[in-house]
Parts: C-alpha cells; structure tokens; sequence
C-alpha cells in the first residue's frame, strides 16, 4: 500500500528514530476541562487543505514526521513544505472505534500512550493537550483504570478488546447525571474523594521530609538521596585495590571477607546517620533557625548537652525529656534567686524587684568605670555608648579604681559575691512573676485548684477555660486522650496543656488512658 518510497528505506531515512508527532490544536484551557457545549475538536487535519480527517483514511509521511495528508490531496500530489511526493508514505486506517472502552477511540489510546511516553506520567496538562479530545481528569483515569489497574498490568487486559464492530459513544450523559446527583446533595463524599485523589496524583512527586532543603548549606542532593560529601567518605579506599583472586589462601580470604564485613558496618552507620537528619526534620534549615532563635542562651546550652541522646528517643520522647531539664533549670534558677532575696533580708516581691532594679543599675555602673579604665577591652559599641551620653576617657591614675572598688564594695555589701556572679557575663533568665487573678474575666468561673494552676502557670482564665471546654468536649465524644497528644493540641507551650490535662484528670473530668488501656 506504499509508494515509491514506502519499503524498508523510507523507514530507516526519516521514520522510527523521529518522534511522532502531530498537529496539536489549542484546548480552551491547559487546566480546565473541555466545554462539552462546544463541536468536536478534531485530532488530525490535512497538512495542506487542513480539513478534518480524524475519522476517514488518511495518508502520512514516514519522511517529515509532522506531515499528513487527506487522500485527495495526497491524489494529486501536493507537495507541503519540505515534503515531496517521492517520499515514504504510511496509509493510515480510521482508528475512531473503542479499543477498551466505549468512549475511547483507538486513534484517542495511541496519543494517551504517545503523550506520556513524550512528557512523562504525571504531566497530565501536556497529555490533554496531546491527545486534544479528553481533559486531564479523563486521561488520567483511563489510564490508571486500563492499564496501571488491570490484572495484566501493565499492560491493559485484551481479552476484552472491543475492536471495529463497535461503535464509539461520546460521554455526554454520565457527567450531567452526575451534577443532577451532586445539585441533589448525593455522593458528594465520594465525588470529594475522588477529586482529591486525582488532584494528589497531578502533584509533583516530592517528600514532606526533604521540605525547606538547602542543598548549599545541608550538602543534601533530594533527586541523589545523598549528601556531598556523605558520613565517612573514606569507607571505600580500604576496598579500593582490594580483588579476590584464585591464589588467595584461607587467611587471605577470610581476612578480605572481614574486611567486607567491616565496611557494611560502616554503610550502615552512614544509612541510620543519614535517615535520622532525614526523619527528624533536620533539612529544614529555616526552621531550626526559627526553633533555636526562641530558645534562651541557658535553654540553648541544655539542648547542645541532651542532644545526644536524640538517637535513642522518638522525637516525642526527646522533647518531654528536653521541657523536662528546661523547667528544672528554670526552677533551680528562681530557688536560686529567692535564697539570694533571704540572704539580704528581702521577704517580699515587690522589695524583691526594688533589689533587682538597683543591683542591674550598680552593675551597669561597674560595667561603665570599667570601660574608662579599660577603653580598649571595651570595644567599639562600649565607647560609642559612652560618648553618646557625654563621658569622656579618664587618664591613668587612682580615681577610677577607687571609685570602682566603691561600687565593688557596695554590689557586693548589698547582694554578695552570688549576686555579682548571677548577673555578671553568665546571667540567669528571671522567673516571670505569678499572674494576678483579680480582675480577669473568667475568674470566677475557676475553683481554688484551678485558679492556682492559672497562677502558677501564668495562664490566663480564658485560656484555660477553652482548653478545659475542648478537652472535655473530646472526652464525651468517647476520645481517649493520651499526654503525647494533648502536648500539641493547643497553641500554648506543651507543659502548660499537659498540666491542665493532669488536673482534670484528677477531678475525673476526662477519661484516664490508663483505665481504658486497662
């Protein structure tokens, strides 16, 4: 059925090695569905009368890839620049019939296999565009229903090919019996879920883990699953001019076959290494930022020391223990400044804080005599500091060392040498004083225990009235809270919502996980 040119040779000049392609025509919108309101768009036209010729016969080149004509024109021997009539020729059938369904064409099933085989699975845009007949819903779940579902994938079932006695049905009804059935409120939980699957499936592939990745500063390459350089990058060289050959004795073998032992060893050091920077959020180099930047210069010292014994806790875990140190720490420094309040007969938090507001301006003092005696070790902001507020530098002699053991003298009369050591370059973070109840709204909705849970918690009455509405709430629902999840349920810091949770626990507001468990 070919022509002069149609043997072996024309396919080897210009046939398989070229991509096949067509004349695409522009859907209405790459993202939207086609109008079904709108003609039938055709899916090929003739080169040069350009005339729809989808449905009958048609003649296309195996020379110019992009060429095909209609039989009049081909009848005739229209040349279309660059193509001659001497060139290799394919006589293609009408392919319009259902292959494996009844609303898909075979010449529809061969663009869906060309379109993905040219931009991929998952460019479900470009494979509409392709195809020029179906939206991306539809070539989306034709092609996951024929072949990646069927029980010969992936290939699609042939047995129940359909072929040319049938004849192809255009989909007009199903879509409006579904909106009837959707305007009436039926299936909208599946017509939901549908939609969300199908919309998860057109997103790029990626993993929640590898979000906020710095490959310039994590070494971290997401398409390689590895870093450069990666942990123990010398594992290799003793292996490196290592070989197993026919003269090695039982020794030598052995002692390759540890060497080999040896550095899995070592690759799966470097895999657990690798899969808990991965696992515990580490690439997101912003956000540990973020999360380190809140923490306090004490808070940031106690984590540096516990975070080795990250590897051998869940995240969870790992965080209980570490709000645990972080609030003993903040304990031991409020008992610290207490015993401190009684050495200098201080019995009161308001004589507390006249104290505190003296002894920071007795230091700031010391601070300034220092850096006129020492101009040079107070550095640049130090001086600025002072000649914005008009001192000038004091010669060498004996006043300024007077005058800075008066002040000494004094600080340490008044507070001791703890208090200089408190808050000297090692300064503790004062303890927030107790929250006063008195005029908050809320407050007479609180018993005695939960009133003093708010005050020394400093939470506020409101607060923890939604937090006890919300948490009673999803007891009587019959949820069994746990303490792992009530830590994250609320917008506050997760001891407060743990404590709150313990005292409703014991007035047997909420189901104990414990008795349920039991």
């Amino acid at each position: 059925m070919g022509g002069p040119g149609s043997g072996p040779q024309g396919f080897g000049a210009g046939g398989f090695h070229l991509k096949p392609k067509r004349k695409r025509v522009a859907t209405e919108n790459a993202i939207t569905k086609v109008n079904p309101s709108e003609p039938k768009r055709a899916m090929f036209h003739c080169h040069y009368c350009g005339k729809d010729i989808s449905a009958v016969v048609r003649i296309k080149c195996a020379v110019c890839a992009d060429c095909t004509l209609c039989v009049e024109c081909f009848s005739v021997g229209v040349e279309p620049h660059p193509h001659e009539a001497s060139h290799a020729y394919h006589v293609i059938d009408d392919l319009s019939f259902p292959l494996f369904t009844m609303d898909w064409g075979a010449d529809e099933e061969i663009l869906l296999l060309e379109a993905i085989e040219i931009y991929g699975l998952g460019n479900w845009t470009e494979v509409a565009e392709h195809v020029g007949t179906k939206t991306k819903l539809q070539c989306h779940q034709h092609y996951f229903d024929c072949y990646v579902n069927s029980e010969t994938t992936p290939l699609p079932d042939m047995s129940k090919v359909l072929g040319p006695k049938y004849t192809k049905e255009e989909p007009d009804e199903e879509p409006k019996a579904k909106k009837v059935k959707a305007e009436d409120g039926e299936g909208d939980d599946d017509a939901d879920g549908e939609r969300t699957d199908t919309l998860a499936s057109f997103a790029r592939p990626g993993d929640e883990r590898h979000w906020g990745n710095m490959p310039e500063l994590t070494g971290y390459n997401v398409k390689r699953d590895e870093f450069d350089p990666e942990y123990d990058i010398e594992a290799e060289l003793p292996l490196a001019e290592m070989e197993f050959r026919d003269t090695d004795t039982e020794l030598d073998r052995k002692l390759k076959i540890r060497m080999l032992e040896i550095y899995n060893k070592r690759l799966k050091e470097r895999i657990r290494r690798k899969e808990f920077i991965i696992d515990r959020g580490l690439l997101n180099v912003k956000r540990q930022q973020a999360l380190e930047r809140k923490r306090t210069p004490q808070e940031r010292d106690i984590h540096g020391a516990l975070r080795v014994f990250a590897r051998f806790l869940d995240p969870n875990e790992y965080e209980i223990m570490l709000e645990g140190f972080m609030a003993e720490s903040r304990i031991r420094n409020r008992i610290a400044e207490l015993k401190e309040y009684r050495r200098n007969g201080i019995h009161t938090l308001s004589e507390g804080e006249v104290y505190d507001a003296e002894k920071r301006h007795r230091m700031a003092e010391i601070a300034r005599i220092k850096a006129i005696e020492y101009p040079g070790r107070g550095g640049s902001r130090a001086n600025r500091y002072l000649g914005r507020d008009g001192f000038v530098q004091a010669p060498a002699g004996d006043a300024a060392p007077k005058e800075l053991q008066k002040l000494t003298g004094i600080a340490a009369g008044g507070g001791g040498s703890g208090a200089l050591t408190s808050l000297g370059g090692t300064a503790r973070k004062k303890a927030p004083l107790p929250l006063d109840l008195t005029h908050l709204p809320g407050v007479e909705l609180l018993n005695k225990r939960e009133k003093e849970l708010c005050v020394a918690n400093r939470l506020l009455p409101v607060h923890y009235l939604s937090i006890k509405e919300a948490l009673m709430r999803a007891s009587a629902n019959g949820q069994v809270l746990k303490r792992s999840e009530v830590r994250h349920m609320f917008k506050v810091e997760p001891i407060k919502a743990v404590r709150v949770f313990e005292l409703l626990l014991q007035h047997g507001w909420v189901k104990d996980p414990n008795e349920t468990e039991g």
